[in-house]
């Protein structure tokens, strides 16, 4: 407060309205007001509602405190904020400013994604347009990936390669992740179906069909064993899982086939926001959607 005898109709209050009013606050924002000025602070501790904060509402709280600030980002494993290094702008754990180096990752087969890019994406986003330093560390971390790999599969050669394209959208971190497959001789069948995964509900091993944990986690298998079966070179078959936003497509062409994955991993939260949570196995429920949502949004115009 610029003047520290100013008495704002908040403060003058009576203090059952007071608390009243403060009590519709969530925990890590109660713990923000505290913050805010010493005759705020002094009236939540006399009433005493200023919680104590569990561990993932303090790392949300940590998050919401740094908004404003380019030069830092919250680590779930340390609980602490970490100024931002190279390393963070470009994904590699060896140069990251984390003494831990271990980030709360997602791996969708050769793509992977961890909390601390999509934090710094999130805020950059905000900031990009008036400032050319921050546009730049956010077209690093918005890069598009790719990789390929070559295999020996029963005598004969088959070629993958991944790619990811991050986007922000609507105030979300979204990824497009797209797996290509090519034998060099004969057809794909379900007896070659390569191991892969859209996410950490949703995989594909072999043998075919060696997918274990009940029918709701085989809507990838049962996709890609539509487009195999079809006799239409490239028709595109659509699914989605039920626990996470991930939506997915699959084409087969004789000796190749096509996956395309699109993913939400959710707003400027924090890494206990449901939206994040529900990509981990650990965090694994239904999630009520529409099937093709997230797709849809991924491809909005800004």
């Amino acid at each position: 407060m610029d003047n520290p005898n100013a008495q704002t109709p908040f403060l003058q209050l009576h203090s059952d309205a007071f608390r009243a009013i403060v009590e519709e606050l969530s925990d890590h924002t109660k713990v923000l007001l505290s913050q805010t000025c010493r005759s705020i602070r002094h009236m939540l501790q006399k009433e005493k509602i200023v919680p104590a904060l569990s561990a993932p509402e303090h790392v949300r709280l940590l998050v919401h405190l740094s908004r404003g600030n380019p030069d830092v980002w919250v680590c779930a494993t340390c609980k602490k904020q970490h100024p931002v290094t190279e390393g963070d702008l470009w994904g590699d754990n060896r140069f990251s400013s984390c003494p831990n180096r271990k980030f709360s990752r997602r791996r969708e087969g050769m793509c992977r994604i961890n909390y601390a890019r999509v934090q710094l994406a999130l805020k950059y986003s905000r900031f990009a347009i008036d400032n050319s330093r921050i546009d730049s560390h956010l077209k690093r971390l918005i890069r598009p990936e790719g990789s390929v790999l070559r295999v020996k599969h029963r005598h004969n050669l088959a070629e993958f390669t991944s790619s990811s394209r991050p986007r922000v959208i609507d105030g979300r971190f979204l990824v497009k992740y797209t797996w290509k497959y090519r034998l060099h001789s004969g057809s794909y069948t379900p007896s070659k179906m390569p191991s892969m995964m859209v996410c950490d509900h949703q995989r594909l091993l072999r043998p075919a069909g060696g997918v274990v944990w009940g029918e709701e986690r085989k809507q990838l298998f049962r996709t890609v064993l539509q487009a195999m079966l079809d006799d239409r070179n490239g028709v595109e078959y659509c699914g989605s899982c039920p626990f996470c936003p991930t939506d997915f497509t699959v084409r087969s062409f004789d000796n190749r086939m096509r996956i395309d994955a699109w993913k939400d991993f959710g707003p400027e939260d924090g890494p206990s926001n449901p939206t994040w949570k529900s990509h981990s196995l650990s965090e694994a429920q239904r999630t009520p959607k529409h099937r093709g949502s997230v797709r849809r949004l991924y491809y909005e115009i800004y």
